[in-house]
C-alpha cells in the first residue's frame, strides 16, 4: 500500500501516527484538541488525505457508543466512516458534530 502525502508542515510535526494507526499512537489520538487542530490544519491546506487518516485514526480509537451518544451520530454511522470497504464521504452534517464533540 503507498503512502498517503502528508504536507510540509506536518511532516515537520511530530506527529508520526499520521502515516500508520497503532494501538500505541492511542495516546495521541485520545488528544481531542490536538486531533481537532490537525484536522482544521487540513482544511485549511486543502490536504484531504491527511484529514481522512486522522478522523478515521480517531474515531478508531475513541468509544464510538460515547461520541455517538454526545454528538448524537448513530453508531452505524461511525463505524460506516471506518470501514475500509466502503468509500469515506461523511456528511458535513456528521462532520460538524463531530468537531462539536472536539470541541467538547
Amino acid at each position: 500500500m503507498a503512502k498517503k502525502k502528508i504536507s510540509e508542515k506536518q511532516k515537520k510535526s511530530e506527529l508520526p501516527f499520521l502515516m500508520v494507526h497503532t494501538p500505541n499512537e492511542s495516546k495521541e489520538l485520545a488528544n481531542k484538541e490536538l486531533v481537532r487542530e490537525i484536522l482544521i490544519d487540513c482544511l485549511v491546506q486543502n490536504d484531504l488525505g491527511t484529514f481522512q487518516d486522522v478522523l478515521i485514526g480517531y474515531l478508531r480509537t475513541t468509544s464510538k457508543s460515547e461520541l455517538s451518544r454526545n454528538a448524537k451520530i448513530g453508531r452505524t454511522t461511525l463505524y460506516d466512516l471506518i470501514d475500509p470497504k466502503k468509500p469515506f464521504n461523511p456528511t458535513l452534517e456528521t462532520l460538524g458534530k463531530i468537531f462539536e464533540d472536539l470541541a467538547a
